[in-house]
């Protein structure tokens, strides 16, 4: 039997029965017994106390020598690790487990970085793209601005066009001279952001709308957006083709023949579009060369091929487009000059882009991007054509000596160079926009320049005061001799029909009129009486109209009605 303390301390050690009573299986720590006991750093070691057996000191455990057995593991009943002794039983060590644990994968990333585009850096996500389109209509709002603000009667092509009985202006007409205009409105904004989708796709956001704003306030976007005519529809048509050129330039051929109806549309809308059908055809070659290679002339010939055929065919339906070959005695170095004023700051600005482009693909923002660009020939060539084509309507009419509607046509032309000059803006303003300054000044002074042309070229006569004084003198019978007889037939086509008004002459050709008195009505606008009209027995002045002061400058208009 083994002797224990009555006071609670330690027992002393007996059998291998009676020591595991007192000590669980399974424990290292050995500090107290059930009584009271000192704590484990007063009491002596292990090595001091009565050893069981060759035990060495506590806190060494012998690795044993005798077989193995699986390592137990603690429970709720048994807390404790085995203690170690030399009673000459199996002892079990306890080896502790591990597990591998498997690391969590990593989150997916929150946003990720797409390719960086061809000569500059941008983001094309989704919010960006929002940013992109909410300053597009900010810039369309300008345009239609710039627009509004040019108001009044109509002039002689606006009545001409809706007095005209083709299919289209047939339809136009019935929308009068308001809602003519309105629709020229929506074409010119449609084209703008035409214009400004191409661009993004040829180059970035940031020269797209660069490019929109610019061309959003040249003269010639200004007037068509206000003009009750078909040239908006015509440059709908061009910037229509430029967008579907840039959209399909990865596509398949094939995909071009999207693009042959609207530019074989657009002739047929304005005959001077017929001068930028061999633009697209080069564009269709260079857009998609980067990515097709030889395959990017089968898409130019398809394209020309299914242009001709649709033009060839609208030709034998309509009839040729009239006016695209009229000669006439107008200076060439005065035409070249006035399309000089009315676009060369664009031009300028693109040759600048066109420059930049080709020394260099990128902008370097980003200069551990990767990813092919396009070549230098095909820059040059891209260029090139881009900037050449703002060119061609003003040497074409200053060949021809005519210059009929040159500061619209010129627009026409820019509608090519415009993307060159966004990426001339883009260029100037630096990587990460470090000179924004650049690009303020240069969209300001075209802001300052559309403005003061547009207003300059934009003056209807002030034929209202002359439509109610002639609305008295005029009936279904009468014979009638004027300046401006579109203008008088349109807004008097209730009381009148147009092949009774007459255009007027000067000189010889007045004086024979009006010594025949076969005109009832006679309306000049001139700043004096002519030689023919003075001291007259058959006709009396009725009315002597000047011009508001908003028009001053305009000739007044003088009406004599036969005695």
């Amino acid at each position: 039997m083994t002797t224990q303390q009555q006071d609670g301390g330690l027992s002393e050690p007996g059998p291998q029965q009676d020591w595991q009573q007192h000590y669980p299986p399974h424990t290292e720590q050995h500090q107290q017994s059930y009584g009271e006991q000192q704590s484990y750093g007063e009491q002596q070691s292990y090595g001091e106390q009565q050893s069981y057996g060759d035990q060495q000191a506590y806190g060494y455990q012998q690795p044993y020598a005798g077989q193995q057995h699986i390592p137990q593991q603690p429970s709720a009943a048994h807390p404790y690790y085995a203690r170690p002794h030399t009673g000459g039983s199996d002892v079990e060590y306890y080896v502790p487990e591990y597990t591998v644990v498997e690391p969590e994968p990593e989150p997916e990333p929150g946003y990720v970085l797409p390719d960086v585009p061809v000569s500059a850096w941008s983001v094309d996500n989704g919010r960006s793209a929002w940013i992109s389109r909410g300053a597009l209509v900010l810039i369309l709002l300008v345009q239609a601005g710039l627009s509004f603000r040019l108001d009044g009667s109509a002039f002689p092509q606006e009545a001409k066009f809706l007095m005209s009985d083709g299919e289209l202006s047939g339809l136009v007409s019935q929308l009068g001279l308001a809602g003519a205009r309105a629709l020229s409105l929506a074409w010119a904004l449609g084209a703008t952001a035409l214009l400004f989708g191409a661009t993004r796709l040829l180059f970035n956001s940031r020269a797209g709308l660069a490019a929109a704003a610019m061309y959003s306030v040249l003269e010639s976007t200004a007037f068509t957006g206000r003009y009750a005519s078909l040239h908006s529809l015509s440059l709908f048509l061009l910037a229509a083709t430029l967008w579907l050129l840039a959209r399909t330039r990865q596509a398949s051929p094939a995909a071009v023949l999207l693009a042959a109806p609207f530019a074989a549309l657009a002739p047929f809308a304005a005959y001077s579009a017929a001068l930028y059908l061999p633009t697209l055809t080069v564009l269709a070659v260079l857009t998609a060369y980067r990515f097709r290679g030889a395959g990017a002339f089968v898409r130019g010939a398809l394209f020309a091929a299914a242009t001709g055929a649709l033009c060839f065919a609208g030709v034998q339906l309509a009839g040729t487009p009239s006016g695209w070959n009229v000669q006439s005695t107008d200076s060439a170095s005065e035409l070249l000059k006035e399309s000089a004023q009315w676009g060369g700051v664009v031009l300028l600005v693109a040759v600048i882009g066109a420059v930049g482009f080709i020394r260099r693909a990128r902008m370097g923002e980003m200069p551990w991007a990767e990813g092919s660009a396009p070549g230098a020939i095909r820059r040059s060539l891209l260029g090139l054509t881009m900037c050449a084509t703002a060119l061609l309507a003003p040497l074409y009419q200053a060949w021809l000596g005519n210059g009929s509607s040159l500061y619209v046509h010129v627009g026409f032309g820019l509608l090519f160079a415009v993307p060159m000059a966004g990426l001339g803006v883009s260029r100037m303003m630096g990587a990460h926009l470090r000179y924004p300054q650049i690009g303020i000044m240069i969209y300001v002074a075209a802001l300052v320049i559309g403005m003061a042309q547009t207003r300059e070229l934009y003056r209807p006569p002030d034929s209202a005061a002359m439509i109610g004084a002639l609305r008295e003198v005029v009936d279904t019978k009468g014979e009638y001799l004027t300046d401006d007889p579109e203008i008088s037939a349109y807004y008097l086509r209730a009381h009148t029909k147009p092949a009774q008004w007459h255009q007027a002459e000067r000189g010889p050709a007045l004086t024979a009129a009006v010594k025949k008195g076969s005109y009832d009505a006679i309306v000049l606008r001139a700043d004096s009486v002519p030689e023919a009209l003075r001291g007259n027995a058959n006709y009396r002045l009725l009315a002597l109209l000047r011009p508001s002061d908003k028009d001053g400058g305009q000739e007044p208009y003088r009406i004599w009605v036969k005695r």
